[in-house]
């Protein structure tokens, strides 16, 4: 379990591809999860647990990524990989931490969902440029 990896959720398509090629030449693993495995822990995900019981609830549209046992320089060369290479962004990234190793994917992304929007409104809330608005 401690060897770096990169959890997709929604993105197995061409950008999926993308950023996996770009993985593995950085040394991280990739994981693709199913909708099935939404209800495991985070931390049993990337440990490669399966779910006893599949999830059959709601599933999520938007891209995610789940960075595991990715060191500070690792991390920046991941992020920065998606400059060089071109891949469009993806909204919704996270670490695994202690304290997310808990959660499911489901209440990953509802933290992610409600801090982009907080994010957004923060912005909206303080334009760049406050003499424009004379």
């Amino acid at each position: 379990m401690n060897q770096p990896m990169v959890l997709l959720y929604n993105l197995n398509n061409d950008k999926g591809n993308k950023i996996r090629r770009m993985c593995l030449l950085l040394g991280l693993r990739t994981r693709l999860v199913e909708a099935e495995e939404y209800g495991m822990s985070l931390k049993d995900l990337a440990a490669g647990g399966t779910p006893e019981t599949p999830w059959t609830g709601e599933d999520f549209p938007d891209e995610l990524l789940l960075l595991v046992n990715c060191p500070g320089p690792l991390l920046d060369r991941f992020l920065q990989g998606f400059r060089r290479n071109r891949i469009p962004p993806v909204s919704l990234k996270a670490v695994l931490t202690p304290t997310n190793g808990a959660w499911t994917s489901l209440q990953l992304r509802e933290e992610l969902a409600r801090e982009r929007a907080a994010i957004q409104a923060g912005q909206a809330a303080h334009p760049k440029n406050p003499e424009a608005e004379g």
